[in-house]
């Protein structure tokens, strides 16, 4: 394997770490360590961690090493106003072009989101369905700026544990479905406007949860 390569493994490692909370807001990350944790050099854990620190998930201090960035109430507004500026046309452009293929992927992730029984399984599922749809819009550059958004959405659960009340409530399920029959319709006006009252709705639920 190439030194690019597992580079680009270990960012890729350490920020699933990241998004599921293996490793914590305030963790100091050591090359060292990782370097034994994981049998390589410590290059490409420096590297690995300085790709990391440009997409924001850690926070390089100097002469000791890195930590795992906080998320506050800051940063939840601002990945859901972003969520909020993009994803409704994401979904307008992917009811456009709906294909059968598309609505039989999302009517098996609402499902495995309805079915779920773990938090952890319902967050994966509920954030597959709106990967699928930013996936079907065919745009490369919104698709790769909501999965990053998407990753945050998923540490914001993991670190908020009162959010497990709202992916399971009748009321999320419900906008998915919503938003399902939009695109299932065909109809990109109302894929938008159901996304974009659904996001509004999250980012309102995230707030709340914040707080509790």
């Amino acid at each position: 394997m190439s030194q690019e390569s597992m580079s680009e493994r270990l960012r890729d490692e350490l920020r699933a770490r990241i998004v599921a909370t293996d490793v914590h807001p305030g963790d100091l990350l050591l090359e060292k360590s990782l370097a034994e944790e994981y049998s390589v050099s410590k290059t490409p854990v420096r590297e690995a961690l300085q790709m990391l620190a440009v997409e924001g998930w850690v926070t390089v201090i100097p002469r000791r090493g890195y930590t795992v960035s906080s998320m506050g109430f800051h940063d939840i507004r601002e990945v859901m106003e972003l969520r909020r500026a993009v994803e409704p046309m994401v979904a307008a452009a992917a009811a456009a072009g709906v294909t059968a293929a598309l609505v039989t992927d999302l009517e098996g992730l609402l499902e495995q989101q309805v079915g779920a029984s773990e938090h952890a399984e319902a967050v994966r599922a509920a954030s597959l369905f709106h990967r699928r749809i930013a996936a079907a819009a065919r745009n490369r550059r919104a698709e790769a700026t909501l999965s990053h958004l998407f990753d945050e959405t998923t540490r914001a659960h993991a670190l908020l544990p009162p959010l497990a009340t709202y992916i399971a409530a009748d009321s999320e399920h419900a906008a998915h479905a919503d938003v399902l029959d939009a695109i299932r319709a065909a109809d990109p006006a109302a894929a938008e406007r159901i996304m974009r009252d659904h996001l509004t709705e999250a980012e309102s639920a995230m707030i709340a949860a914040f707080y509790r």
